[in-house]
């Protein structure tokens, strides 16, 4: 090192390695930082990542799947977004072959389908997004924390509320104006819009029974049998299942399930207000009941306040008829991270912007731009006013509704209990003739319980 000449080369070639030692260390400090930035990564064109994101096909949402991605894109250069877009009906198959072989996507809603939350959970498919929304996360300030603590399990957050849905009674008001009734009430807490009181406005809607070019139905749903149970202060399984995950030993004979079930059962078959299964498949083929104009009145989720909006008929939106300990079903669908995606990072940053309720934003578009629930407490004021609008409503009539809902609401049952969607399967199958009145109530929970049981889900 005497030598001059090779000292100032020796220097020269340290200083050199220090400089990108510095460049590499700022990168890896760019690329660590998006856990609560928007840096994209913090790398060049020549690392360039792709994140993969599925969604069930739905064309109500195309447009804003297509601005979402953009937007990102925009502000994040570095970042590719894949959307793949499956089949409602194979949603479940799809992405449980995907994560089994290794290739889950990196962003997903596990509620997409039947399996749900749950389902995913037990297969350990969920990233603990705890460490990125404690590094810090502005557009989840607004957020419900009641709605996180849905998705925190022993502590842990695995996914990010992106809805709100929740059931309502969905009317037909040109039916109701046609047959000189008065509409639904918006007040849950009015005890004299019971399913007494709504069999006799369906039998004043009804007419032409039989006839399939013109017959009418006063009332139809998309409920469950469970759904239904609920709905009289019922349920088909233990209190345990939701909190467990684990389906269990059934509880189908209460005799409030019965009640339940029964009264279901009558509407179609006793006083064909409503249709049977063969109708309600028929004109599935075509698309939603309660959009062929033929039906009164129809319990479902809040998605439909955006697909209805192609009615060609004006429509409304009220309580689900009374009962003593009457519940129904919520629908807080969240986003999600595969816990083997290779872009973590990248796809945290893309759960920030689908959950941004800032205008632009992925939850700011989804609520306008789609039509859907939102989970983010300050965009409701706005919803309430846009949906109350586009419905014909006060928007203090339709934040009655919802509001209604949200208190008399529970999570849905395929949200928390593991292989759901084998368990609805069997439920609707078991009950098919029942539907049909070829089969007895009785006889119809005595099958479906021998049929849960040899699913042999208890563990």
């Amino acid at each position: 090192m005497k030598n001059p000449i090779k000292k100032r080369m020796f220097l020269m070639s340290v200083l050199l390695m220090f400089a990108v030692s510095a460049v590499l260390s700022a990168c890896g400090d760019s690329a660590g930082s998006n856990k609560g930035g928007n840096s994209g990564g913090g790398k060049d064109d020549s690392e360039k990542v792709e994140i993969v994101w599925v969604m069930a096909a739905d064309p109500d949402k195309k447009d804003w799947q297509d601005a979402v991605i953009a937007s990102f894109e925009d502000s994040h250069p570095n970042v590719k977004v894949r959307l793949e877009n499956i089949p409602y009906d194979q949603f479940d198959q799809k992405l449980t072959t995907l994560i089994s072989s290794g290739k889950a996507p990196d962003v997903w809603n596990p509620n997409q389908a039947d399996s749900g939350f749950a389902t995913y959970m037990k297969m350990g498919a969920l990233k603990d997004l705890t460490p990125y929304i404690e590094n810090g996360a502005p557009e989840l300030k607004t957020m419900d924390p009641n709605l996180l603590d849905i998705y925190k399990i022993d502590g842990k957050n695995y996914g990010i509320p992106l809805v709100s849905n929740a059931t309502y009674l969905y009317y037909n008001k040109d039916l109701f104006d046609a047959a000189g009734l008065p509409y639904p009430t918006t007040d849950w807490d009015d005890q004299s819009w019971n399913f007494d009181a709504m069999l006799e406005t369906a039998q004043k809607l009804s007419h032409d029974v039989g006839d399939a070019r013109k017959q009418v139905f006063g009332f139809s749903s998309a409920l469950s049998a469970n759904a239904m149970t609920w709905m009289f202060g019922g349920d088909l399984f233990k209190p345990e299942a939701y909190t467990t995950g684990v389906m269990g030993e059934p509880d189908l004979m209460k005799p409030i399930n019965i009640e339940a079930l029964q009264f279901n059962v009558d509407l179609i078959n006793k006083y064909k207000v409503a249709p049977d299964a063969e109708t309600v498949a028929a004109s599935s083929q075509l698309g939603d009941p309660f959009l062929t104009g033929k039906v009164g009145m129809y319990i479902t989720g809040g998605w439909g306040l955006g697909s209805y909006k192609q009615a060609e008929f004006n429509w409304g939106v009220a309580a689900v008829p009374y009962h003593e300990g009457r519940k129904v079903t919520l629908y807080v669908d969240p986003w999600s991270i595969s816990a083997t995606s290779k872009h973590p990072d990248e796809a945290w940053e893309f759960v920030r912007h689908l959950a941004d309720p800032a205008e632009g934003g992925g939850a700011y578009r989804y609520m306008n731009d789609v039509g859907r629930t939102p989970a983010d407490s300050s965009l409701f004021r706005l919803w309430y006013d846009k949906m109350g609008a586009e419905i014909g409503m006060d928007p203090e009539a339709f934040k009655q509704v919802h509001e209604g809902s949200i208190k008399y609401g529970r999570e849905a049952e395929n949200h928390l209990i593991v292989q759901f969607n084998t368990i609805l399967e069997t439920m609707n199958q078991s009950f098919y003739q029942v539907w049909s009145g070829k089969r007895s109530v009785t006889d119809g929970l005595n099958v479906l319980h021998d049929n849960l049981l040899s699913l042999k889900l208890d563990h």
